[in-house]
């Protein structure tokens, strides 16, 4: 833990790493191994939670503290449980925005301090989790540029969120692992576009993500290193129908037991054509070519096959109607999904989906979907979702992963608030041989009140659960107390 502390202290003196994300379309899955023909991707927007800066110009900055009693009857969801776990948190957070007419720069940085006395390990205390966030963007007349840096740290006994599933964007068995030990990650990339306005334009984009395990003991664990590169040329042929080609090229690198060395080239062209004010059609063919050696073995393979995607939308007065025909490549084949969506705009939340079917390299259909759910109320709101992907794993398995959500708020008075929240994942092998099924289960109840009018106060119970195919069933349950305050220090 004695890394932690010396890292957090270097980034709490101005330490900054720069990355780049982008977000998978609703339904489908983006990875190293399985490239599609889809359009040139888009930056996102900026992570919940992170600091916005808004319409308003000027320097903005917030100091959030958080200090919160934790008790765990079962921390690490063994069978028999090893012992109970108390723990003292003490989080700090900084969030700097500076947002000019063509710009906005953002930082946050975080980390806590921790004591904790557990079954097996004994009393400890250390400065552990640091995490340092910073993105800037900026419009020109006929321009854009967007950069972004991550790095992030996190104990792994003490961090098993269902919230933070897929961070490499790949469904694999690492994503539902319960394990101690130490997850670093970070990412740097930039995106830029050019010619916005002109007959020709190009967006060039580069990403690079980087995740290191120490001190874990599930062989699914291991570190992973990918770059990721990507040039398209945009042809505007006329107000309505524009032309494109893109060239990606993806260098994938693990620590696995193979010691797996991956290399994919996509080279992709396709049309986007206004049919009319309301509706749109997006169709892309390419070709796909991996090189992969698994140096451990040693073997060296080449595969390479064609890909290809076809999209229709139409806005509605109440909402949107698509499909979606899409045909990837990776390392054990090709894939075929075909889905419908809708979305609704009701009078008091929303409805929207995405369903189909995904044919998979080894012949299995697998059910894939995307659904959300709100629904307001006078002094509440409830929220589900269900999301079920599939795709080809860093160890080259077919997997399939299920997600489903619920959330209830109900506001007591202008002082105090009810919160609830039901989250299930599982993840299993969909191609040949053993399932391996993963499941893992929590329920979270929660009572926030004002207690100043800065302060706040929240106690609650989580209740976690887990199923594995090996192992077996073991679950466990959680009280906490938190206090917590934003200061504003600027302006």
């Amino acid at each position: 833990m004695g890394t932690s502390r010396n890292r957090l202290s270097f980034f709490l003196a101005g330490g900054v790493a720069c990355t780049l994300t982008f977000a998978p379309a609703i339904g489908q899955q983006t990875t190293a191994q399985q490239q599609s023909a889809a359009q040139p991707p888009v930056p996102p927007a900026p992570a919940v939670g992170t600091s916005v800066g808004g319409g308003a110009t000027g320097l903005t900055v917030t100091l959030d503290y958080a200090t919160t009693l934790r008790y765990d009857e079962n921390l690490g969801l063994e069978d028999p449980s090893l012992g109970s776990t108390s723990r003292w948190e003490n989080t700090l957070g900084i969030g700097v925005v500076n947002q000019t007419p063509n710009s906005q720069l953002t930082f946050d940085l975080s980390g806590l301090y921790r004591y904790a006395d557990q079954p097996v390990a004994g009393s400890e205390a250390d400065f552990t989790d640091p995490s340092v966030r910073l993105t800037y963007s900026r419009a020109a007349a006929n321009s854009q540029f967007n950069i972004r840096g991550e790095y992030r740290e996190s104990d792994l006994n003490f961090n098993q969120s269902l919230n933070d599933l897929n961070q490499d964007g790949v469904i694999d068995a690492a994503d539902l692992a319960v394990d101690r030990g130490t997850r670093t990650t970070s990412r740097v990339g930039m995106t830029w576009q050019t010619g916005i306005n002109d007959p020709l334009g190009f967006i060039f984009s580069y990403d690079r993500f980087d995740q290191q395990f120490q001190n874990t003991t599930d062989p699914n664990l291991f570190d992973t290193l990918r770059n990721s590169y990507s040039l398209t040329s945009l042809l505007r042929i006329s107000p309505v129908l524009t032309g494109n080609v893109t060239l990606r090229y993806v260098d994938y690198s693990a620590k696995d037991t193979a010691r797996t060395d991956r290399q994919t080239t996509t080279l992709t062209t396709g049309i986007t054509y206004e049919v009319s004010p309301v509706t749109t059609v997006n169709a892309a063919i390419g070709y796909s070519q991996i090189d992969e050696t698994l140096r451990a073995i040693p073997l060296d393979t080449d595969d390479e096959g064609f890909v290809a995607s076809f999209s229709w939308m139409k806005t509605l007065p109440n909402g949107t109607a698509n499909a979606v025909i899409d045909r990837t490549f990776g390392t054990n084949g090709d894939r075929t999904s075909a889905q419908i969506g809708r979305t609704y705009t009701l009078q008091n939340g929303s409805f929207g989906f995405n369903a189909g079917i995904s044919h998979g390299p080894f012949g299995e259909n697998t059910p894939i979907a995307d659904i959300n759910y709100t629904y307001t109320m006078n002094a509440s709101q409830f929220t589900a979702s269900l999301r079920r992907r599939v795709g080809t794993s860093n160890q080259n398995v077919e997997t399939r992963e299920t997600v489903a959500r619920l959330g209830y708020d109900y506001s007591i008075n202008a002082l105090s608030n009810l919160s609830f929240r039901a989250n299930f994942a599982e993840q299993e092998n969909a191609g040949n041989g053993p399932s391996n099924r993963r499941q893992r289960t929590d329920f979270s109840a929660s009572y926030t009140r004002a207690i100043t009018q800065d302060w706040n106060m929240t106690v609650g119970y989580l209740h976690r659960f887990k199923n594995d195919a090996g192992p077996g069933d073991a679950d466990g349950n959680s009280v906490f107390l938190t206090l917590g305050r934003q200061f504003t220090l600027k302006p």
